[in-house]
């Protein structure tokens, strides 16, 4: 039997290289991201000099620099003596072909076997890319574990008021039949006493009828 092999694009670039793929939350969707996209739609979650990823969040004020043209936030280390507040520009911006992750040599598919190698800056980008993809999944998984807590909560309280209702249906149910069954218990009884009073005023009037004989 021929094995299939599954492709998989980069739901950014496009791209069809399946080396080093993430899988992400981004803008309210499941994706994967190549490394240099997920730094790319990150922007403020690492220091794109450096390629630090921020744990929680980033540097305080006095310790950072705000890319002038984007949400890139750097430590105020990283940069150069000249930059400011306001002067500062991160490298993607600078550069539009700028890209933080680049691998060089060929890849043996028939073999198996993947040679490639990456620069130092390759790997941290891959490492920050991996943090991130690896943070927003963990957020995600927690948001979808409150989603599944209240659903089961919702189906919880409909099930009870299920139940509520059916056993108030059953009761209204057997107190119609009580009902019903009283009213044709009186009905026999007036019928019965109807017919005992006609036979008890025709003897009474053959005793009579007797007597004057």
């Amino acid at each position: 039997m021929k094995q299939q092999h599954q492709s998989f694009d980069c739901g950014g670039c496009g791209s069809n290289d399946r080396f080093l793929l993430h899988n992400v939350r981004h803008r309210g969707s499941y994706r994967r991201l190549c490394t240099n996209c997920i730094l790319k739609t990150h922007q403020g979650h690492f220091c794109p000099i450096c390629l630090h990823a921020y744990d929680t969040s980033p540097p305080p004020s006095h310790a950072r620099l705000t890319c002038a043209k984007c949400p890139s936030v750097c430590h105020l280390s990283c940069a150069t003596s000249s930059s400011s507040s306001s002067s500062f520009v991160c490298p993607p911006c600078l550069n539009p072909n700028f890209t933080f992750f680049e691998v060089n040599g060929d890849t043996q598919m028939d073999a198996g076997d993947d040679k490639r190698a990456m620069d130092l800056g390759s790997a941290k980008a891959l490492v920050a890319a991996a943090k991130i993809a690896a943070s927003s999944m963990i957020k995600a998984a927690a948001v979808a574990r409150v989603e599944a807590e209240r659903r089961v909560k919702e189906a919880t309280l409909a099930k009870k008021r299920a139940r509520e209702a059916l056993e108030r249906l059953l009761y209204l149910a057997a107190k119609e039949k009580e009902r019903d069954s009283k009213k044709v218990k009186s009905t026999n009884d007036k019928r019965g006493g109807d017919k005992s009073s006609n036979g008890l005023y025709s003897r009474q009037g053959s005793n009579h009828g007797g007597a004057g004989n």
